[in-house]
């Protein structure tokens, strides 16, 4: 297939909401990844707007007004696998309302499932897999110039009948060489992202490493004179590195710190980092605190040394409550995150979960429900009826870790999942005796919450 578009480029970028997102209102980061592909496309020569749905709180009429106005060749949007449905929805209202738009889907769904969603979806005309901002560039090339698909790799795309899928383009290595993100093109934030390096080298059996296995790092120079870019442009009240592990080189981590330092930013802004449970170097969160740093956020998953191994995690029980506790005596709070669900889960190891998070008592905790995303081993397991899994549910909207309802044990059932993801919670903030805070999550949550509620018992009837 041969995508066309009217003189005069313009791409919009979209990044869709589930309708609890909406009412929620809790997302207070413009997205990190259309930031970088707007950056890159207006680089060279293109006119780019962007409508973050989560963001900006925006529905599906206030983002067709966007392109009505606007008025672009190319719509570009990003879905996670529970966006996928609605992202499709937006596709096909946008070309109703525009005549000859050409309409792209990028991001981690597509990325497991290039040639499936296309399939499946008939209002996306291509998909870009993989890191997007050179991908994505070629292909609105092509839309403008009216040419060919097949030479650009990293996509998949219509062909009479039929869906092709191109090679994949090789990551990125120069990071450096990107712009940075183009974070005027949204409403101001009190929070902004950065990103210090790109890639994963772990194996966790529930995560499908989006920006791949290995690691791609940005020089600590280009990293500092970002985060200073948007300190002084933007005046955040904090900024999160959003690397997968932002303290795996702890050298780099450190000369980071330094740099902020040296240039007296860390007086400036504070700011947040993910780290892991076998992180324990004690000199390095010491730095740094006194870099700005105020928390830290960790993926622990499970109480049961079993399934810490059985998920391939990496790390051990001992290790979690070392680094915990070593990063309250340096001063920094902690954010810890768990699962429910695990290949082989009985009621006794949730119970252990429960009670090992409740044991290391971080700042603030986060219980999701196991979910079987496409390209994870986990999907692998449910698809073959392994692990103890069942799948309840094929469509994409079920698969969030928060308000779906796509995976069930042989042993426990959905809404016994849900029973315990809430039970995990209660169990948290009372067993520690934290009733505030208790009151200020349910508070800042209310509106989720009642969603939620709603949705069980539409479900149920």
């Amino acid at each position: 297939m041969e995508l066309t578009a009217p003189a005069g480029m313009r791409v919009l970028l979209v990044n869709p909401a589930p309708e609890e997102i909406v009412q929620g209102g809790w997302y207070r980061m413009p997205l990190l990844g259309l930031g970088y592909l707007a950056a890159y496309l207006r680089r060279s020569g293109l006119e780019v707007r962007i409508a973050d749905a989560k963001f900006e709180r925006l529905g599906l009429d206030a983002i067709l007004g966007r392109a009505r106005e606007f008025r672009p060749a190319l719509l570009g949007i990003t879905a996670m696998t529970h966006e996928v449905v609605r992202a499709s929805r937006i596709a096909a209202a946008a070309k109703e309302a525009l005549p000859g738009l050409a309409t792209v889907i990028g991001g981690p769904h597509v990325t497991a499932l290039p040639a499936e969603t296309l399939a499946e979806f008939p209002a996306f005309d291509a998909a870009v897999y993989g890191e997007g901002e050179e991908t994505l560039l070629e292909l609105a090339g092509a839309v403008r110039r009216g040419g060919g698909l097949s030479s650009i790799r990293g996509i998949a795309f219509r062909d009479g009948g039929a869906v092709r899928t191109t090679p994949p383009r090789p990551w990125r290595e120069d990071i450096d060489g990107l712009p940075f993100p183009a974070w005027d093109l949204y409403p101001p934030a009190p929070e902004y992202q950065i990103f210090s390096s790109r890639g994963c080298p772990y194996r966790c059996s529930f995560c499908m490493r989006v920006l791949g296995d290995t690691v791609r790092s940005r020089s600590v120079g280009n990293v500092v004179r970002e985060f200073e870019w948007v300190t002084e442009t933007y005046r955040p009240r904090e900024i999160s590195f959003s690397d997968e592990v932002f303290t795996l080189d702890e050298r780099r981590t450190a000369a980071v710190c330094d740099l902020l330092i040296e240039k007296g930013l860390h007086r400036r802004v504070r700011w947040f980092a993910n780290a892991r449970a076998n992180c324990l170097s004690r000199p390095l969160y010491r730095k740094m605190r006194e870099a700005g740093c105020v928390r830290v956020g960790v993926g622990i998953e499970s109480g049961n040394p079993e399934i810490l191994a059985r998920i391939h995690k990496g790390i051990t029980l001992e290790k979690a409550r070392r680094m915990v506790r070593m990063c309250r005596e340096e001063g920094l709070d902690t954010a810890a995150f768990f699962i429910i669900g695990h290949p082989g889960e009985t009621r006794e190891t949730i119970r252990q979960t429960i009670a090992f998070a409740r044991e290391l008592n971080p700042t603030s905790v986060a219980f999701g429900i196991m979910v079987p995303y496409p390209g994870t081993e986990i999907a692998a397991l449910a698809s073959r009826g392994e692990g103890g899994y069942r799948l309840i549910s094929h469509d994409w909207s079920d698969y969030d870790k928060y308000f779906g309802g796509a995976l069930e044990l042989e042993e426990i059932g959905r809404r016994e999942l849900e029973r315990w993801q809430a039970r995990a919670y209660i169990g948290f903030y009372l067993g520690n005796r934290r009733f505030l805070s208790l009151a200020r999550f349910l508070a800042s949550r209310r509106r989720s919450i009642l969603h939620y509620i709603g949705r069980r018992l539409w479900k149920r009837r």
